[in-house]
């Protein structure tokens, strides 16, 4: 029998967790990775021919195959995605009519925009690839909004499964290192020279990395093989402040804040760990404080995994969660990477060394280009 919430809606299970990244291929292998503190961020100079000196974050070529003859860098990391999820699936129900794929991109292939006309550019060839690929019931919804696509992916996919459309969703998101995003970031006097500080003193931009990451959410939580967790609610808002810049009050991300904690009779004070966007820019962690400090959050344990395989762009939201939900899981919240001297202008709890929460409950945000902002909760246990 389906569970429900108090609500009357459906509970949303999330499981089957898959991963490539700087850092490897397992979400256990790159846990391990980052908790002894390594970095998959690597000084590369004149990226691109671009004329600059910055530390990326690149998948290793060997641990992407290639899955078909045309197919792109970013169509085979789907790939590697899609199926290793499904694997940790007791049956593949995307197949059919109940179960529903969302892919979360910024860019998609932005490594063919190069070409004339090049028909793998347009975001859609990436839900014709995997439903031809992968014989999907359903053809996959793309969700592109700026670097919040990750959590949105997230979010629609539990309300889709809460509306019954669907019981099944698994949420894909990724991004590649391309010239066009390292020089539009260059542009903007946004990247670091170095490793990026979220939340420092000495703070001077972020790094931009690649990963593609894939989660399962469910109302059925015999579909994984493994452990699971609980979705519980998930809120996003826009403040429309600025085309690249946050607002600087923290209006936006303190309402999907509040509209997340307050359905899910949840309390700021409950929230026992906090995965913050934490670019490492000047504006973005500046309006994030901020934006805690209004929402009741100051003293929750807080850190960015930025620091450790760079600014996933679409994937981070969901790379993020995964990697949230197994620190709770294991009750190691990791360090934020790169801290080292508090740098905004309010308090905040910033995670230094492994510790361990003091609830179930975990709460991941996101900012992004366009003054959107997204808040997810989840119940681990």
């Amino acid at each position: 029998m389906e569970a429900k919430t108090r609500d009357g809606l459906s509970e949303v299970y999330v499981g089957a967790k898959s991963v490539l990244c700087p850092l490897g291929d397992t979400p256990s292998k790159v846990f391990e990775a980052m908790l002894n503190g390594e970095s998959g961020l690597q000084a590369v100079e004149k990226p691109f021919g671009i004329d600059t000196t910055s530390h990326v974050g690149l998948i290793p070529n060997n641990l992407i195959p290639q899955e078909h003859m045309d197919s792109t860098r970013l169509e085979n990391m789907l790939s590697v995605c899609y199926e290793r999820s499904v694997s940790k699936l007791s049956f593949d129900t995307f197949q059919d009519k109940d179960g529903l794929v969302i892919i979360c991109t910024t860019k998609g292939n932005i490594d063919k925009i190069s070409g004339v006309n090049d028909p793998r550019l347009p975001l859609p060839r990436l839900s014709k690839f995997m439903q031809q690929s992968f014989d999907l019931g359903n053809e996959p919804i793309i969700i592109s909004n700026a670097c919040i696509s990750g959590v949105l992916g997230i979010i629609a996919a539990a309300r889709l499964i809460r509306a019954e459309k669907y019981d099944h969703v698994m949420v894909i998101g990724a991004d590649i290192v391309s010239e066009f995003t390292l020089s539009g970031f260059s542009a903007l006097h946004a990247l670091t020279d170095g490793i990026c500080q979220p939340y420092d003193k000495n703070r001077k931009g972020i790094n931009l990395g690649e990963a593609a990451s894939g989660l399962v959410l469910s109302n059925d939580e015999t579909i994984f093989k493994g452990t699971y967790d609980k979705y519980i609610s998930g809120a996003s808002s826009n403040d429309a402040n600025h085309i690249s810049g946050p607002s600087r009050t923290g209006e936006g991300l303190h309402r999907s804040i509040e509209r997340t904690l307050k359905p899910a009779e949840v309390l700021s004070e409950q929230i026992g760990y906090l995965s913050a966007h934490g670019t490492g820019t000047s504006f973005n962690d500046e309006m994030e404080s901020i934006a805690f400090k209004r929402s009741g959050l100051s003293n929750v344990p807080v850190n960015s995994l930025k620091g450790y395989f760079g600014h996933t762009l679409g994937a981070a939201g969901v790379i993020e969660v995964m990697f949230g939900l197994e620190a709770m899981k294991r009750k190691q919240l990791l360090p934020s990477l790169g801290h080292e001297e508090h740098g905004v202008s309010e308090s905040m709890n910033i995670v230094q060394e492994v510790a361990s929460p003091n609830s179930e409950y975990f709460l991941k945000t996101a900012s992004g280009f366009g003054g959107c902002n997204a808040a997810a909760l989840f119940k681990v246990g």
